[in-house]
């Protein structure tokens, strides 16, 4: 179950777009939300950089105090934190080591291009290294779709192509279904065509109606077998095979349910690597408004641990 919510600030009306969530999961779960904002460290080594600390410090201190007062009111238990300098990544990812959320709740800048290759993400980076689930969420979403978390059966979206990476997202998705008495739609995409290696090039290649045929019943009934175990753990489920572009059809899917969040792996590359060989979960994030939870498969907590199938009832009793 839920019991502690990380929440990353800056101040920003950007960083505050994570509070509905964070909000509407604690109302369904009674998780106690974790504010933090880090002091920067004075930019200048001129004049009293002590007391410029202690300014930086006090300024996130009394920001951190306004939340939580209004937070508090409400009826959340609240606590707040303000680590002092360094990278936005660095800190966030030390906070949560220190504090063990069951999950992170933050704004993506959602920076693409040569912006996203030469300095990366804040967002990225603390997926890419936390040791818990993050959820990204787009500050510019309509609130109406925080407020999905709160309703009394929220939709949950979980991709899933057959693999065992993907398939790490299934105990994270039975946990929060548990907490949330949720609904969880398990998708497939078959693509509409599949990239070849042809020497130094890439080529493509287009399936035949017969291959689509197989594939579509293959991915049918993979689906099939995942909801009979997670429907053996009293979780409410439907499956969806769509073809085209994953992220493109995932993110479609996700509107179309009106679903609270998707959940799913991710390898987790960071930097220009990730830029290179794209990221099917980072597109899922860009492409829609839906809030999206990444679980990275070498998480070293107990619920993450399952292998197979067989596993996920079990985990959902945790």
């Amino acid at each position: 179950m839920y019991t502690n919510i990380l929440i990353p600030l800056d101040a920003s009306p950007l960083a505050e777009g994570a509070l509905g969530y964070a909000r509407a999961l604690a109302h369904k779960t009674g998780a106690r939300l974790t504010l933090i904002r880090a002091a920067k460290q004075p930019a200048s080594a001129f004049g009293d950089r002590g007391y410029e600390q202690l300014r930086a410090i006090r300024e996130a201190e009394d920001y951190l105090a306004h939340l939580a007062s209004t937070f508090t009111t409400e009826g959340f238990a609240v606590d707040t934190g303000v680590p002092f300098g360094g990278d936005p990544g660095d800190w966030i990812v030390e906070e949560a080591a220190f504090r063990h959320p069951d999950l992170i709740v933050m704004a993506s800048h959602n920076r693409v291009g040569v912006d996203h290759w030469l300095h990366g993400s804040v967002a990225e980076g603390v997926v890419h290294r936390a040791e818990c689930p993050v959820m990204l969420v787009k500050a510019a979403a309509p609130y109406c779709v925080a407020e999905r978390l709160a309703s009394a059966m929220p939709t949950l979206v979980v991709p899933l192509d057959g693999s065992e990476l993907a398939e790490f997202a299934l105990p994270v998705a039975t946990q929060m279904a548990t907490a949330l008495g949720a609904h969880i739609a398990l998708v497939s995409i078959v693509p509409s065509q599949t990239p070849l290696v042809a020497g130094p090039t890439f080529t493509t290649a287009t399936f035949s109606e017969t291959e689509y045929t197989a594939m579509v019943d293959d991915a049918r009934d993979y689906l099939r077998s995942v909801e009979r175990s997670l429907e053996a753990s009293g979780i409410s489920t439907e499956h969806v095979v769509r073809i085209g572009d994953a992220a493109l059809e995932i993110a479609s899917i996700a509107q179309q349910h009106r679903a609270a969040t998707v959940v799913m792996a991710t390898h987790g590359r960071a930097g220009l690597v990730r830029a290179m060989l794209g990221s099917v979960a980072g597109a899922v994030v860009r492409c829609g408004n839906t809030p999206v939870v990444l679980v990275r498969p070498d998480r070293p907590q107990r619920i993450l641990a399952a292998q197979s199938l067989r596993e996920v009832a079990a985990c959902a009793a945790f």
